[in-house]
């Protein structure tokens, strides 16, 4: 059974036992069933408190180390999504006790895109489009506040992220820019913003600020950018989804790189159906034992 805690003001109370939170709340370590914890992070990249979630499975506490998957939600959607529309927990929760998948600490976050006036003013600025600010956000102090509160494995090969549409957009943009964080990332119907990714678009999409006429093989490129150190899982639906063919094209690009890549066609459309009915395979993405 999944319970949700409240651990928001105590999240931030710079405590050196990682378990003295939960101990505070009266939650007795290691946990005897799942728990879900509301916490809220303070963020001076974005000027405010951001809501979150994190899902710490049966066991927790026993001073093993975890691997971690950040899901980040669509942009109607919030940091419930993957919890109350999906029912991840409760998955995870059965996969972990039959022993399909290794345990695992999930992170949902309070996920938002790129607004137009952020690019405007990085521009008016200095002409360049700096990187995000929820991804800066999200590499810069949402990962260290995981990493220095809770048990995680606290290096690439133990660190995940994936996302729904506008989530997943965000998920591949951050991992892409950041392979030395994450060895997953997969985009369910990923709310990518370009038409296609043939000849260099991939490399316009990633570095705006780069002229792509001066990456000479792009193959090369992405082997120094540490592309090819990331396992990537792309999917979208064959019914009306307007992210089929630019996400087979992306697929594509990145198989023409030398970076594993796959891509799958579901029944259906741009909604968490798939998502629904799948959830035990993402969770083998990104857990599975050997």
């Amino acid at each position: 059974m999944t319970v949700i805690v409240l651990l928001s003001g105590l999240m931030l109370c710079g405590c050196n036992n990682k378990y003295e939170d939960l101990q505070r709340a009266g939650i007795a370590v290691p946990l005897a069933e799942s728990r879900i914890i509301d916490l809220s992070v303070k963020s001076k990249i974005l000027g405010k408190e951001m809501r979150c979630k994190v899902y710490l499975p049966k066991g927790y506490g026993n001073g093993q180390k975890y691997p971690v998957w950040y899901g980040l939600h669509g942009q109607t959607y919030n940091e419930s999504m993957w919890i109350s529309e999906v029912g991840i927990d409760k998955v995870a929760d059965e996969m972990i006790e039959n022993g399909e998948i290794e345990p695992i600490i999930m992170v949902f976050p309070q996920t938002v895109d790129v607004f137009p006036k952020e690019i405007i003013e990085d521009l008016e600025e200095d002409g360049k489009i700096d990187e995000r600010r929820w991804d800066q956000f999200m590499w810069k102090e949402l990962i260290p506040h995981i990493d220095s509160r809770y048990d995680t494995v606290a290096k690439a090969e133990g660190r995940f992220i994936g996302g729904f549409s506008m989530g997943g957009s965000v998920a591949l943009r951050i991992a892409f820019h950041h392979p030395e964080l994450f060895s997953k990332v997969a985009g369910y119907t990923a709310s990518v913003s370009v038409n296609d990714f043939s000849g260099k678009k991939l490399e316009k999409w990633l570095y705006p600020n780069l002229d792509p006429e001066e990456i000479t093989d792009p193959a090369r490129f992405a082997g120094e950018k540490g592309l090819v150190n990331i396992k990537v899982y792309l999917e979208a639906g064959n019914v009306h989804d307007p992210f089929l063919s630019v996400l087979q094209s992306l697929n594509d690009a990145l198989l023409e790189r030398g970076v594993s890549s796959e891509f799958v066609i579901y029944e259906g459309g741009h909604s968490l159906d798939n998502a629904k009915r799948c959830a035990r395979e993402y969770l083998r993405f990104y857990a599975a034992k050997d």
